[in-house]
């Protein structure tokens, strides 16, 4: 479901910093310890770690909606693509759609935009909605979606986004 009017942030770099506010809080609500990269000047965003095993997250998020899927890219104009190098995981949210893609950095690789469908049963990268599991594995591994418990606390981690979401959206009223 797309919501349709007033976007929520005055801008691009506030979404992001919301977003990734976000995503330390679910990470940790799932049980990962989280980590923010003093300044800006690293290629990733958050670093994650499970059991001592760490994965350097760039945090994307997107409201773009076609008509038929959201858009996101996944690096800015003039600047060039993240590689293995620099960061092992994306973790892009799709606000609208209240969910989040976690994908290994090579699965993303030579790609400046993805084009996400959420809503569509069985789509090409339903693998890696909501996959979090994946970030407590070491990457060579192919993860699969987390079951049992996790499954709850990821429900409760989606409500408590929506709560929130509702919210900021009650702010411009």
């Amino acid at each position: 479901m797309a919501r349709r009017g007033k976007k929520l942030f005055d801008s691009f770099k506030r979404r992001g910093e919301w977003v990734e506010l976000l995503f330390m809080t679910v990470a940790s609500g799932l049980g990962f310890n989280v980590a923010r990269p003093w300044g800006d000047s690293g290629r990733y965003d958050v670093a994650v770690e499970h059991e001592g095993l760490f994965h350097r997250v760039q945090v994307k998020s997107t409201e773009m909606w076609l008509g038929t899927c959201y858009l996101c890219q996944l690096y800015a104009f003039g600047q060039r693509a993240y590689t293995p190098k620099e960061i092992d995981y994306y973790a892009i949210y799709v606000l609208p759609a209240d969910v989040w893609y976690i994908f290994p950095v090579k699965a993303l690789a030579g790609m400046r935009t993805i084009a996400l469908t959420p809503h569509l049963k069985g789509h090409k990268y339903e693998r890696y909605m909501e996959n979090w599991g994946q970030l407590a594995r070491p990457q060579s591994r192919r993860a699969k979606n987390a079951a049992g418990s996790e499954d709850n606390r990821r429900s409760a981690m989606t409500r408590l986004t929506q709560r929130i979401l509702k919210r900021l959206e009650g702010l411009d009223r």
